[in-house]
């Protein structure tokens, strides 16, 4: 469990927030109803890249209502909605039931264009609890690169498959799956105190955004 910094007027508080245990299984449980549910998930993932985690709602909306003529899925954003939707079940199936190590699976998943490891990491943290985000954020909490984890475009398969374990490793090294989405709350809370309420309303804006 971790302590938000504050409430919502600002002033310091020690309300106890239970915050991957509460959202994250609301998330899996969606996400493994349909493999429509799983590109929508993904969807969220690939639109909070690079963009201001308060706006991924409206994006996701505007992808619900225009599809691949959206305005949001820019870059190697629409070649990503475009993959994920030709390959879902076999994507499908990878996140949530093939016999592959972790490893196997966060590399096949970061296969899909644009999303690379991080971001794929992202991915199996909000349909299986498992791995997490080094994004821009966390790379700079605790002062990696991202140059480390990049993978190149003709990596051999062997490479990448250590680079994924190093990318999992290091997770764990600095304190696993739950810690990692709990942390990135209250810092996101604590950065952006006009944005958020709290932490607690930062976790839950993961399934406001996803879960119909």
């Amino acid at each position: 469990t971790y302590t938000s910094s504050r409430d919502g007027t600002g002033n310091p508080q020690q309300k106890v927030c239970k915050m991957f245990i509460e959202h994250q299984p609301q998330i899996a449980e969606y996400a493994i109803k349909s493999p429509d549910n799983m590109c929508r998930v993904m969807d969220m993932v690939s639109l909070s890249i690079q963009q201001p985690w308060h706006n991924v709602g409206t994006m996701l909306k505007d992808v619900d209502d225009s599809g691949i003529e959206s305005k949001y899925l820019f870059g190697s954003k629409r070649p990503g909605f475009e993959y994920t939707r030709y390959n879902k079940h076999n994507l499908y199936n990878v996140i949530f039931y093939k016999d592959m190590t972790l490893e196997e699976r966060l590399l096949h998943v970061a296969g899909t264009p644009g999303l690379g490891l991080p971001k794929a990491g992202f991915v199996l943290q909000l349909c299986t609890g498992e791995v997490g985000c080094l994004d821009v954020h966390n790379l700079n909490r605790f002062g990696l690169s991202p140059n480390v984890f990049k993978l190149a475009r003709k990596v051999k398969y062997d490479t990448a498959l250590k680079k994924a374990h190093l990318y999992i490793k290091t997770l764990e090294d600095l304190g696993g799956c739950e810690y990692l989405w709990n942390s990135w709350c209250v810092f996101m809370a604590d950065k952006y105190p006009n944005r958020y309420r709290d932490a607690d309303h930062v976790s839950q804006l993961h399934v406001d955004y996803v879960v119909k």
